[in-house]
């Protein structure tokens, strides 16, 4: 019988000994896997301030559009670009609005500034 004890003794030192790491693990792993969301938010950092150039560039074209045309007195077909710019304005406002979500997400956890979005 007292091998027995000796036995359970030992386990239970055993795990005594272990479960203190076993429990930190997950902890380090976050602390590792920081700069992997950091890489994540960066990559969608790059493709909403991608977007959002793309956005200003057709904005851009569609207002010098009307502009050019309201010039030549074509007043009316001008007028119609102003559906396509209130979209783009949309789509902007709404790439600011991820942005701003996925700011809070990360909520101080990358060092990386977030981009400016620049209005129109």
């Amino acid at each position: 019988m007292g091998t027995a004890r000796r036995r359970v003794a030992a386990a239970a030192a055993l795990v005594a000994l272990t479960l203190p790491v076993a429990l930190a693990a997950p902890a380090g792993a976050e602390a590792h896997g920081a700069p992997a969301i950091c890489a994540r938010v960066q990559a969608q950092y790059a493709r909403l301030a991608a977007a959002n150039t793309k956005a200003k560039n057709a904005y851009e074209k569609a207002s010098n559009l009307r502009t050019q045309l309201t010039r030549n007195g074509r007043a009316r077909l001008g007028q119609r670009l102003d559906a396509r710019l209130a979209y783009l304005q949309s789509v902007h406002a709404e790439l600011v609005a991820r942005l701003a979500l996925l700011v809070a997400r990360v909520n101080g956890r990358c060092a990386a500034p977030p981009p400016t979005l620049d209005g129109f």
